[in-house]
């Protein structure tokens, strides 16, 4: 399983079909995996959208319809609560992206690994897979 964060919707959406673009290239290589969104990557790609405009936000949204998007409940507020606590023990909290904090707990949750153009912003974070992609 891999749970995608958004880094990849957004280059995803700006690849429009283009199989060389690096981001399709990681879907490709993983996509006999079932993908999953955490909800909170999907709210940020829509915050992103609806910045640019209303037909932006709602194409977007219909990406979004046609993907597994997964709730954060308590067996993931768990993960994130660990996540969040061993990186404060060890001094390494300052500078994280919430965000990205609960995507690495939605894919503990579902034991999943997280694809990303920033692999560097998972670091760290124990019992997670990243596997990280370039884009050019």
């Amino acid at each position: 399983m891999i749970c995608i964060d958004t880094t990849v919707l957004i280059d995803q959406f700006r690849a429009r079909g283009n199989l060389d673009a690096p981001v399709n290239r990681a879907l490709l290589t993983h996509g006999a995996q079932t993908l999953i969104i955490p909800a909170i990557a999907a709210g940020e790609f829509l915050d992103g959208a609806a910045i640019v405009s209303e037909q932006r936000f709602d194409e977007s949204l219909g990406i979004l319809r046609r993907r597994q998007v997964v709730r954060a409940d308590l067996e993931t507020a768990q993960h994130y609560g660990r996540i969040v606590a061993f990186l404060r023990r060890e001094k390494h909290l300052v500078g994280r992206s919430q965000n990205d904090l609960w995507i690495a707990a939605t894919a503990r949750c579902h034991g999943a690994r997280v694809l990303t153009r920033n692999a560097s912003d998972y670091e760290g974070i124990l019992d997670l897979e990243v596997l990280g992609y370039g884009e050019t």
